[in-house]
């Protein structure tokens, strides 16, 4: 007589106190916006911010890498990024101190009953209902030899930082955009010359830099379009090795300026992208039920603090109306 086959495991039952409402993953102006939000429409959430300083999360996101006066952001000037961050900062104070936790999301995954499993790098997954993702941008690199060994030394991703170290020496600039030519005219008065190195003839910057780029004596087009396929460290500056038409194939500077634009800053998840930028509609929704953007990760055609800070606030309200819809 065989022995009785023992019953199968139960599976495991999720208790749905332990699901949070709503987990907003990043710290910049959109995070902190849709976490103040949140508490103003009384709706329980987590909050988590991959950087961290001293062992606390970094609030502020890319506004650290802003140098130069914020005019155009109501209620105040701010003299830098770093400011508006303070100020930002403030108001949280007022909000019983609100933060977010440290946590760097790695992946978001569907589990059986509906809900949605944060996954971090280096500690317990999270349960939710929905999802806040605020997680900004991150300046594009050109993904070449030699770029990360350069960077802090003869590579740099912002003039206004580091413009006053190469005074007096020959640079180089990769890109064609706004960024690219905003940070040939931040470098002109202290480099002896700036070198703009462009993929194509085709300028994305606006006209109003473009004719003050071109009237400067110290800037330069290269002569064909090239792209920097090394970077070759010197004792004094790089070697930029060159894809380019031309008979130059090299060039060598103090410094290079790497300016090709940003790209999102993504969890592992299948969101509907355009542009490497993630679609949503009026109420900041994705194309995946409960889960939400917010900020410079979604495809907005102005990316600005004013924006994320607005964008948080309808994800916020939007939920809010999901959770009345779907948790009674």
């Amino acid at each position: 007589m065989s022995e009785p086959t023992p019953n199968p495991p139960a599976p495991a039952r999720v208790d749905r106190r332990a699901i949070a409402n709503c987990v907003i993953v990043g710290a910049g102006a959109a995070g902190i916006s849709a976490a103040q939000w949140l508490r103003s429409l009384d709706v329980t959430f987590r909050w988590f911010e991959a950087k961290e300083d001293a062992g606390e999360p970094k609030l502020g996101g890319m506004l650290w890498r802003v140098h130069n006066t914020i005019k155009n952001y109501p209620g105040a000037t701010y003299s830098n990024g770093a400011d508006l961050v303070a100020s930002f900062q403030s108001g949280l104070d007022d909000c019983d101190g609100l933060r977010p936790e440290v946590g760097e999301i790695t992946g978001i995954s569907r589990a059986s009953d509906a809900h949605w499993t944060i996954e971090f790098a280096s500690r317990t997954p999270v349960q939710t209902h929905t999802v806040i993702l605020a997680t900004g941008t991150r300046y594009r690199r050109l993904g070449v030899p030699g770029e990360d060994e350069g960077l802090g030394r003869h590579v740099s991703q912002s003039a206004s930082v580091d413009a006053k170290r190469f005074a007096g020496q020959s640079v180089a600039i990769v890109g064609g955009g706004d960024a690219a030519f905003e940070n040939a005219l931040i470098l002109a008065p202290y480099a002896q010359s700036i070198t703009m190195l462009l993929r194509s003839h085709e300028i994305r910057a606006r006209e109003a830099f473009q004719e003050r780029v071109k009237k400067h004596p110290h800037i330069q087009r290269f002569s064909y379009p090239a792209e920097v396929t090394r970077i070759e460290a010197l004792d004094a500056g790089c070697r930029l090795h060159l894809d380019t038409p031309g008979p130059q194939k090299t060039l060598e500077v103090a410094g290079l300026f790497v300016r090709i634009g940003v790209e999102a800053v993504l969890p592992q998840v299948e969101l509907m992208t355009r542009r490497g930028f993630v679609c949503v509609d009026a109420a900041q929704a994705t194309n995946l039920d409960g889960i939400f953007a917010a900020g410079d990760i979604t495809d907005r055609p102005l990316r600005s603090v004013a924006s994320a800070v607005g964008d948080a606030a309808a994800a916020a309200r939007g939920v809010a109306t999901w959770l009345e819809a779907h948790t009674r």
